[in-house]
């Protein structure tokens, strides 16, 4: 009868394992894009039915359509030019989040995830163009995919921090994360102390930042 040794044993069972793991980890990350794509989807309609005939209208129209990006002819690209466009992109969500026009808003939340998300899918397909062109150095074409991978990570992060913070009772919440910092945006009228520790312990547990880099801000219930 064949019998197989201990150690080639334990080989194969390392081997099997190491695959699954592989395939496991592959079919999760599209099924997380498919879930992110649906979850846009949903609510571009949502955000389509709430603005109804109204003033609305011409922003439901910018936001599904997106906006003309002009073509852009990567040619050597540097490091300071990759990083520049990263930056750019973070400073448009973030002050777009901020402004007080659009924390008036009555469909603030969806709106400004919307534009959160579709800025971002922005910078991907120009850091892509960075990857893909030919005149490109290896040097900056790794960085270019490391930035790729990290936007994903901390899009993943983002729907985590959400989901987590309306388990915790909060109606809606908006969350934009940076390498070096986090602004958290909550439906209410007032932030407790409590709510704030809530927040700040959802944050810090999935994330690497300290409380002095969390901001957290609140939009009224009456402009909901």
């Amino acid at each position: 009868m064949f019998t197989m040794k201990k150690p080639v044993i334990i080989l194969v069972l390392i081997v099997l394992l190491v695959f699954t793991g592989y395939v496991n980890h592959s079919l999760t990350k599209q099924a997380l894009l498919k879930a992110s794509n649906d979850y846009q989807r949903h609510e571009e309609m949502e955000l389509a039915t709430k603005a109804g005939d109204g003033d609305d209208k011409d922003l439901v129209e910018t936001i599904s359509e997106g906006e003309a990006e002009e073509d852009v002819e990567v040619i050597d690209t540097k490091e300071e030019q990759v990083d520049g466009l990263l930056e750019e992109t973070n400073s448009t969500i973030e002050t777009t989040m901020s402004q007080e026009d659009s924390l008036r808003s009555k469909n603030y939340f969806i709106e400004q995830r919307l534009s959160r998300d579709k800025l971002r899918a922005g910078l991907v397909d120009r850091l892509n163009e960075i990857v893909n062109n030919a005149n490109t150095n290896s040097e900056v074409k790794a960085d270019a995919q490391k930035k790729i991978m990290r936007l994903g990570d901390i899009s993943e992060k983002e729907l985590m921090i959400e989901g987590l913070a309306k388990s915790k009772g909060f109606e809606e919440v908006l969350v934009f994360l940076t390498d070096e910092n986090a602004k958290i945006i909550v439906l209410k009228n007032e932030l407790t102390k409590q709510d704030t520790v809530k927040i700040l312990d959802i944050v810090m547990g999935e994330t690497d930042l300290d409380a002095s880099s969390i901001k957290i801000m609140k939009k009224n219930l009456s402009v909901k």
